[in-house]
């Protein structure tokens, strides 16, 4: 095993353990899913404007997918375009499928997933 990867490791836990005390990998989890929560939460609200992709039971916590109005290309264009102004980046779903996708990886702070939260929220109250 190289080296290298086994200092990544260590680097890893060791912010785990500075950030989430002795909870370690189970207070990383907590926050993830407390950020996934509140995506999905402010999506299912607005099911007139937010269509998540996946059914329930198989929902991601770390790749949040969805549509607008049923998949409407203008409307999402619209979404992303307002999104990158408030510096809400790389939202865009894959070229093959389309839709949005939120990266809500462990590096994602809370704060940003707030910031989307009220994004999400505000662009389904004016749409």
């Amino acid at each position: 095993m190289p080296i290298f990867s086994i200092w990544i490791a260590g680097e890893v836990m060791r912010g785990l353990l500075a950030t989430h005390g002795h909870s370690g990998l189970a207070g990383q989890e907590e926050v993830a899913n407390q950020k996934a929560r509140a995506l999905y939460h402010v999506l299912d609200a607005n099911p007139e404007v937010y269509q998540v992709v996946p059914h329930r039971s198989v929902r991601s916590r770390m790749n949040v997918c969805f549509r607008i109005r049923q998949g409407n290309t203008e409307q999402e264009k619209t979404f992303l375009e307002y999104a990158e102004a408030q510096l809400l980046q790389g939202l865009k779903g894959h070229r093959s499928v389309g839709g949005i996708r939120v990266s809500n990886y462990n590096a994602v702070p809370m704060e940003n997933v707030q910031q989307l939260v009220s994004y999400l929220e505000d662009f389904a109250q004016e749409s």
